[in-house]
């Protein structure tokens, strides 16, 4: 049995000989994410999470409000919007500094927050992160080839599209 997860160009290229369904000549287009992760002091935080009106940043959680463990700063996830992250995504590597520094000026503006020193920031880029035109299917199993893909490009992009696909596939392989 062979399972790929992997984003969609990448898949196209790697298995669209393997490949008899219709979804695998489609034109996906994937969109790009750029994240910055920070720790900062301790801040009055009125929120646990922000979403932004805002051409460069998107999104902002406050990963504290999880309660999944304790630090003595205020975690945040930061995540750009796709249409800055697709045009920065190719020089991310590059410009991560710059592009760190950008999102977190933003995010201090954006949600009134009193600026504090930055104690780590970390940033990551995902070229193909997100499908904003779900497929209709959730996932592609070959029985008769033990071939099956999963992503969460079938689904959207939403966290769990990748999760409600891998779980489709499970199901049409147990059947």
């Amino acid at each position: 049995c062979i399972i790929l997860t992997c984003p969609f160009p990448q898949l196209k290229k790697l298995a669209k000989r393997f490949i008899n369904n219709p979804f695998i000549k489609k034109n996906i287009k994937m969109d790009a994410n750029i994240t910055t992760m920070i720790a900062i002091k301790k801040n009055q935080v009125l929120n646990s999470s922000y979403f932004f009106d805002d051409p460069t940043l998107g999104w902002a959680g406050n990963e504290n409000s999880k309660k999944r463990f304790k630090s003595k700063y205020d975690l945040w996830t930061l995540q750009s919007t796709f249409n800055w992250a697709n045009k920065k995504i190719n020089k991310n590597k590059e410009d991560k500094d710059k592009n760190s520094k950008i999102m977190i000026e933003k995010f201090f503006k954006l949600t009134k927050t009193k600026k504090t020193k930055i104690i780590f920031s970390l940033n990551h880029g995902w070229r193909y992160s997100s499908n904003l035109k779900p497929l209709r299917i959730k996932s592609y199993w070959d029985k008769k080839k033990n071939f099956g893909i999963c992503g969460d490009w079938f689904n959207g992009p939403r966290l769990e599209s990748g999760w409600i696909s891998a779980q489709d596939l499970f199901k049409k392989i147990s059947r």
